[in-house]
């Protein structure tokens, strides 16, 4: 197993060998009933030590997935209010990473970028994780266009690590994918851009399974699960929660997809079991944080 580490924004109590408790800034949306965006993300954060300051681009009763919902956008002027007030005080500096996920208008996409930027200013060790939600494949594109162009030319550019599913590296590049090699060589674009690592999830493999590819300027690992029936949503937001989490204590990053990937997938596993139309987040983390520390059940294999 490699020793993938993300230079040079690699946090420096991870280089004196200190196991501290990191707060995290996540940047993503919010639901009352279900698991999606900061309600996947924030638990199992916490549960894996981190403190998370959340900051929600929209409240939503549930995942506009679900029939009835209600709820709205959070202004990018009073989202941009909350994140000067934790700047203002202090929260900045203790800040290790921030992990973004749905914006969905691109006056939000100017605020996180400002955020970015002032978090670096006070910690220039922090790691900048984007989930660039945009859409899924079988559903197609759920933000403005003008989102899209922000997330090619300035939010991708700006970040250290990007995690798309395979339908937003899709759109990022311009180009459908149609084998490991082609997502490969889309995430090393992408790292041509300025990310040093990519993370690709859902991408097929086979017509029973489904990759999830980690790419470095000099390296690429794939993770290969059985392909399940989830009817929930959210996965993807507690996998990308779940790699930050791990790598934050770790700093390895192949070592925290496998983790990552195999938690993820014993909560799909009970989701799909029971016929459940949310994950079971809550359950997963009953036996604390074991529960979001799953053993290595897929192994990650080099590409060359």
């Amino acid at each position: 197993m490699t020793n993938c580490k993300i230079a040079p924004n690699y946090n420096p109590w991870l280089r004196c060998g200190k196991l501290a408790r990191m707060g995290i800034l996540s940047i993503q949306s919010n639901v009352a009933s279900g698991h999606v965006g900061n309600a996947a993300a924030v638990y199992p954060l916490q549960c894996l030590g981190h403190d998370v300051w959340p900051v929600h681009t929209v409240m939503l009763s549930q995942h506009p997935g679900h029939s009835d919902w209600r709820g709205h956008r959070v202004p990018a002027s009073d989202l941009a209010a909350v994140l000067k007030g934790l700047d203002d005080h202090g929260v900045f500096k203790d800040c290790s990473a921030v992990l973004t996920g749905y914006l969905g208008a691109a006056d939000v996409g100017d605020v996180v970028v400002e955020a970015w930027a002032n978090v670096r200013h006070a910690n220039p060790g922090a790691l900048i994780c984007c989930d660039p939600v945009m859409g899924d494949s079988g559903e197609g594109l759920y933000v403005p266009d003008d989102l899209v162009a922000f997330y090619r030319h300035t939010l991708v550019p700006a970040a250290d690590v990007i995690m798309p599913n395979v339908f937003e590296l899709e759109t990022l590049h311009g180009g459908p994918m149609e084998t490991i090699e082609a997502v490969i060589a889309a995430a090393q674009y992408l790292i041509s851009k300025g990310p040093k690592t990519v993370i690709v999830t859902s991408v097929p493999d086979g017509g029973d399974a489904l990759g999830n590819i980690l790419v470095t300027p000099t390296e690429s690992w794939i993770i290969s699960t059985p392909r399940l029936a989830l009817r929930a949503k959210g996965s993807g937001d507690v996998l990308s929660a779940l790699w930050l989490g791990h790598y934050l204590r770790g700093g390895q990053a192949v070592a925290a997809l496998e983790i990552a990937v195999a938690t993820v997938f014993a909560i799909v596993e009970m989701a799909v079991k029971d016929q459940l139309l949310e994950l079971p987040i809550v359950a997963a983390g009953s036996a604390g944080p074991a529960g979001f520390n799953a053993p290595r059940r897929f192994k990650a294999w080099r590409v060359d």
